[in-house]
């Protein structure tokens, strides 16, 4: 069976189909955690807000049936996708659980799940190094060991790789993963990263893992549960998440935010139009009954978090997942730091990213960061093996200031021109009503003119151009932009004229 068929890439982040046994499940996608002893809300809500498939915890559904194999749809009224964990989260908490591996397996296969988890040891974030790596050999044991259980399976089968906080063992642990015929694999440990709102951590450990792990598979981070952090760990990569987030902050009277989470008493509005904020007031909710509260802030959550994952989606889909990453990067410093990070693995996300999407929509360039949108690196990397291909040697230089560019408004009639812009680079004039050239939007901040000079002399020095006169029209970025390139040309070879607009 072809059980994973990726439609559309955006940097490493793509839409996908993963069909299971009970339904397909399209990426990407966060499980929502069900508790199989008490569940608020109820899988009918999941549904209703558009989760069609859950995880619970296999281990927990072991216990309180005494090990008695028992269909887990039909226990939990489900007929969609479930997937189940084996236990390893209360390995991690409380260090052991009293079922083997070979027992959980045979209990996931049993009760019918659609997605199972072997019997991992999650390293977080403790463990010595040594400790680590002995949890690393263990939990590859135990796929070894649950291989000859599973293969006569038409379920999905996700093998955990651990090692993290240590990258290197990370990087062992991923690519030893080749060796084994799993569906699925998966980042493990992170919740306490999470927890501390260090996701520059979390995205640098899930770009490590997915630059080693067979790119074909889907790819999977465990106990992820925010909105924040999904588009970061998305574009490095990530397919699946899970959490039981939403249920746990409503415990705890905290209110998903695009920015983090509030607690309820903190907030004079609720800023969101999902159905519990469209219809409560923050003092009708902080004077509910208890659990009637929670059961309402668990819906909120789940709202967030489904609308952040149909976000990302949508942004995938246009081609605008770095302007995405962008905009969400303002909301709060950790994502800045996470952003840096996304920026470090470039090579990662410049290696999926689609040359173009057929998208009609213009690019969107704000500041500094634009700059390390893939797309944009790579025409401006294709314009400037155009002009060293044509061999232009002496050239006049002139601002990109307004589109239409037109070619009729420029004063040389003797050397060919190039068109420069801060975002842009350089480029023939030919280009001008090509996508980006003609299609987008800019906003050129007097701050940023130093980077943007910068930027401007690397692409010189790359250009095979023997000399240079550079028009620099008052009163624009481009007088500002040719000042700044002065200060830091000592070529003779390079010449500037400035000239007003409408009198050149």
């Amino acid at each position: 069976m072809e059980y994973f068929d990726p439609r559309d890439y955006d940097l490493a982040g793509r839409i996908a189909k993963l069909r299971t046994r009970h339904g397909v499940i399209e990426t990407p996608y966060l499980f929502p955690v069900v508790d199989p002893l008490r569940q608020q809300p109820s899988l009918d809500k999941l549904g209703e807000i558009g989760f069609n498939a859950f995880i619970t915890n296999a281990y927990l559904f072991y216990r309180r049936n005494r090990g008695k194999v028992k269909d887990i749809h039909t226990a939990f009224k489900w007929n969609k996708p479930i997937m189940t964990d084996s236990g390893g989260y209360q390995i991690l908490v409380y260090g052991d659980v009293e079922v083997d591996n070979k027992t959980i397996v045979e209990y996931e296969k049993g009760i019918d799940v659609d997605i199972g988890v072997i019997l991992d040891i999650p390293t977080g974030t403790m463990m010595s190094w040594e400790e680590a790596r002995r949890a690393v050999e263990t939990t590859y044991k135990r796929a070894v060991e649950a291989l000859p259980l599973i293969m006569d399976s038409d379920q999905l089968w996700v093998l955990p790789v651990q090692g993290s906080p240590y990258r290197d063992l990370l990087r062992y642990s991923s690519l030893r993963a080749w060796r084994y015929p799993y569906h699925i694999h998966a980042l493990g440990s992170p919740t306490v990263l999470l927890e501390k709102y260090d996701y520059a951590s979390i995205v640098e450990l899930t770009a490590i893992a997915k630059l080693y792990l067979p790119p074909h598979k889907p790819f999977h981070v465990f106990g992820v549960g925010h909105p924040m952090i999904i588009p970061f760990l998305v574009a490095v990569g990530a397919d699946l998440f899970d959490s039981a987030s939403y249920i746990l902050y409503a415990r705890d009277n905290r209110y998903m935010v695009e920015s983090g989470t509030r607690r309820l008493e903190e907030l004079s509005y609720l800023p969101c139009n999902c159905p519990v904020c469209s219809r409560y007031s923050v003092r009708e909710l902080i004077e509910a009954p208890t659990e009637e509260r929670v059961r309402l802030l668990a819906i909120h959550n789940l709202y967030m978090l489904h609308r952040e994952i149909v976000s990302v989606k949508e942004a995938i889909k246009e081609g605008r997942l770095w302007e995405y990453l962008e905009y969400r990067s303002k909301a709060h410093p950790s994502l800045r730091r996470a952003l840096m990070v996304v920026k470090k693995y470039y090579g990662l996300i410049e290696k999926y990213n689609p040359v173009a999407k057929g998208s009609p929509y213009a690019m969107l360039l704000v500041d500094r960061d634009s700059l390390y949108n893939p797309r944009l690196k790579r025409y401006r990397r294709e314009s400037e093996k155009l002009i060293n291909r044509i061999g232009f040697k002496h050239v006049v230089m002139y601002p990109a200031l307004r589109k239409p560019y037109n070619l009729q408004e420029i004063p040389v009639k003797d050397k060919p021109v190039l068109l420069y812009h801060p975002y842009l680079g350089v480029f023939p004039p030919q280009l001008s009503n090509t996508y980006p050239y003609f299609q987008h939007e800019e906003s050129i901040l007097d701050d940023d003119i130093v980077y943007y000079a910068e930027k401007l002399l690397e692409d010189l020095e790359s250009l095979k151009l023997e000399s240079i006169e550079f028009i620099c029209v008052e009163d624009t970025w481009s007088m500002e932009l040719c000042r700044r390139i002065m200060g830091r040309v000592k070529d003779k070879n390079i010449v500037f004229r400035h000239v007003k607009l409408g009198k050149q």
